[in-house]
């Protein structure tokens, strides 16, 4: 600003030079706030205004109290309605940070998708001696897969079925002396020819042998056959069938159990029972003893078959980073184990949950069925195990951009086909590549 120029004074009032002072009739009444303009309509304006916010109040109050009446409502439906679950209370240690063996890497988003959107729901991948790949899918069918040929060869169900039940859910497959051994989670175990001529059924899970504690079985898994012709075979679950897993996985209850079963003789045993959802089985090379994953406990048992230590069991591998589906060899020795979920450090969902049984409950009761589902981390992981139960090394997909998680690793050839229970593809990693 110039010198010239001066800004207006606060303390100056300005007038203009040409107007007279405004002075006030003696004899006009002076005007007072309470005095109403003698306009006509102003009355009305005034009763209007006064109406409208009479009436925005009243609905207001009509709207509080309607929310107010729906929230008593729904409290008093979640406390009086019982969970689908009984969930137990336990506490995990801290979860493995992710160094060493488990540093995270991208190594699984080199497999390849194959088959995809052809096929729904391969948990697990049994690979015949020419290559051909089996599995069961969500639809209930078995199949074999050639190439890009997908064949049906057996069926879990009835042709005209309506839900997961009636279909049927085929699980762990084996294939041994030129058959395939099908775990079907609500019918039973089943034998089928690899060129799909014929299918029996070899245990019945409706039959009343395989109850234990006058529980029946309701969630058959995984299974795995020793040379001698007996099938090792978990039930994840006497509570929850495997439409409803999470409901099982919640709960964390003791209600799976590791069973045997004699080909020869149709002796059926109970080897382990209380477990924590058991699902993949696998026989030690020399069969001296059986692994099985226990998911919601992050752990693998190993219950011995052999030795000093037959029928006992004891833990082969704790506090894993996830939490474990199927066990399968490795050709080098040791094993590969798919994990459905990890577990993340420092802080993981479920982990945290576990002292906490009445959140739990309270989640299944007002969170619809597959938002719980979509509770599980977006993370793909297997783990290498050697024979001692250490990690070795691990293949991961963080952010699971191709493998989000992984039931089961076959291997074949220096190839790895991965399965999953709710894919749409099979994966195919060439070993040469990671390794």
């Amino acid at each position: 600003m110039s010198e010239e120029e001066e800004s207006p004074s606060l303390d100056e009032e300005e007038t203009p030079d040409d107007t007279e002072p405004e002075t006030m009739d003696p004899d006009q009444d002076s005007f007072t706030l309470n005095q109403e303009p003698s306009d006509p309509n102003y009355s009305s304006l005034v009763d209007n205004i006064t109406n409208r916010i009479s009436s925005a109040s009243s609905v207001c109050k009509r709207s509080v109290q309607l929310i107010s009446l729906l929230l008593v409502v729904m409290v008093a439906v979640i406390v009086s309605y019982s969970p689908p679950i009984r969930p137990v209370t336990f506490r995990m240690p801290p979860a493995p940070k992710l160094t060493g063996a488990l540093t995270e890497n991208s190594r699984l988003r080199s497999t390849q998708q194959i088959l995809k959107s052809r096929i729904v729901g391969p948990e697990s991948i049994a690979i015949g001696s020419d290559g051909t790949l089996y599995t069961g899918l969500a639809n209930g069918k078995i199949v074999s897969v050639r190439g890009k040929v997908i064949t049906e060869i057996g069926y879990t169900g009835h042709v005209h079925c309506s839900s997961e039940e009636t279909c049927g859910r085929p699980l762990g497959v084996r294939i041994h002396n030129e058959s395939l051994y099908v775990i079907n989670a609500y019918k039973g175990i089943l034998k089928v020819s690899l060129n799909g001529d014929s299918q029996q059924v070899l245990v019945n899970m409706k039959d009343e042998s395989i109850r234990l504690n006058n529980r029946q079985t309701r969630f058959l898994n995984d299974l795995d056959i020793s040379a001698a012709g007996v099938i090792y075979f978990t039930d994840s679950s006497s509570r929850h069938t495997r439409e409803y897993n999470i409901y099982e996985f919640l709960e964390a209850g003791p209600h799976g159990t590791l069973f045997s079963y004699n080909m020869l003789t149709h002796e059926i045993k109970v080897l382990i029972s209380a477990l924590h959802f058991p699902n993949g089985v696998q026989l030690a090379p020399d069969e001296s003893y059986v692994l099985v994953a226990e998911c919601t406990r992050a752990r693998i048992v190993r219950f011995w078959l052999k030795g000093e230590l037959a029928g006992t069991w004891d833990y082969f591998a704790v506090n894993l980073p996830g939490y474990p589906d199927n066990i399968r060899r490795r050709e080098s020795g040791g094993y590969w184990l798919g994990m459905a979920a990890i577990r993340r450090h420092p802080f993981s969902l479920i982990d945290s949950l576990a002292p906490y049984p009445q959140v739990r409950a309270t989640l299944t009761k007002i969170l619809p069925y597959f938002l719980l589902r979509s509770m599980a981390s977006q993370y793909g992981m297997v783990v290498v195990l050697d024979e001692f139960g250490n990690i070795m090394d691990s293949l991961q997909d963080p952010g699971g951009l191709v493998i989000s998680s992984s039931s089961e690793v076959a291997e074949h050839d220096g190839v790895l086909y991965i399965g999953s229970y709710h894919s749409s593809f099979i994966g195919k990693l060439r070993l040469k590549n990671e390794f």
